[in-house]
């Protein structure tokens, strides 16, 4: 039997002629949302997908204690940024390589001619890539607490402020990725191409404060290092959302900037693909 696919659980979830209400637009995200963990279980098998969920925490915490066992306030970033790491990874990575799978499939067209809001199984597939991630990132938070005494201190309004505004603006970024990545027929590679370098300039090993010029200006024109930082401080020092404003405020502009241009970059996918009539072609 094989795995079932976003693009058909959409056209199935359509063919009950349940409308576009606010409650069918959120059924059709969570619809989404659940295909693809499914499709993700059944091709890897439970085994190996929480196999390779759970080694991606270890290996990192591995990598930090490494780098850092003599600096312990810099080993405790780089457990949060870690974790952090994975939010950014799953989120970028799984929307790239979820279009590209829905394209080879011959469903990712279905899903642009469809009367459904673009948006609402484009927020269904990173619906399941947030939970995904926020596992994984639980996970190394908690194996930092138990093997390093990582020191927690949390303050949940921060937290929960900066979460929402990072996944705000790694939509806008993943769909930005996706949509350029699906023009040139190759959404994963490009997802690959592009993922070292935000690695580098999100300040996931170190703080950006500390980088050297070459890296801190750029890394000050993205959302990365700002959510990081704020992230870090939320979990590790109680801090409040005021003694954060440096790093929400401009975390914000981003969560409102990057969603805006993602959609512009679908909306003009969209135009192409209908003008060229090969968005499903190999």
């Amino acid at each position: 039997m094989s795995a079932p696919t976003a693009g058909g659980a959409a056209t199935h979830h359509l063919s009950q002629g349940t409308g576009f209400r606010p409650l069918s637009i959120a059924r059709l995200m969570v619809a989404g949302a659940v295909t693809i963990g499914k499709t993700r279980l059944q091709t890897s098998g439970v085994f190996f997908y929480a196999l390779v969920w759970l080694s991606f925490p270890l290996f990192n915490l591995l990598l930090v204690a490494l780098i850092y066992r003599d600096d312990p306030a810099l080993r405790n970033y780089a457990i949060v940024g870690g974790a952090t790491m994975s939010l950014l990874f799953a989120m970028q990575f799984n929307a790239a390589e979820i279009l590209d799978r829905e394209r080879l499939r011959g469903t990712l067209g279905n899903l642009f001619v469809s009367p459904a809001p673009r948006y609402s199984w484009l927020v269904g597939f990173q619906l399941y890539a947030a939970a995904e991630s926020l596992i994984t990132a639980t996970i190394g938070i908690g194996l930092g607490k138990a093997i390093f005494g990582l020191p927690l201190d949390i303050a949940p309004e921060t937290l929960l402020v900066t979460l929402a505004l990072l996944f705000a603006s790694m939509w806008g970024v993943a769909m930005l990725i996706g949509a350029v990545g699906v023009a040139i027929r190759d959404a994963n590679q490009l997802s690959n191409l592009v993922f070292p370098f935000v690695q580098v300039l999100a300040g996931t090993m170190f703080p950006i404060a500390l980088a050297p010029d070459w890296i801190r200006y750029p890394a000050r024109c993205l959302p990365f290092g700002y959510a990081i930082a704020s992230l870090v401080e939320s979990l590790t020092a109680g801090a409040t959302i005021g003694d954060e404003a440096h790093n929400l405020i401009p975390l914000a502009g981003f969560a409102i900037a990057l969603p805006l241009l993602g959609i512009a970059a679908f909306r003009a996918l969209e135009r192409r693909t209908r003008a060229s009539g090969s968005l499903d072609l190999v």
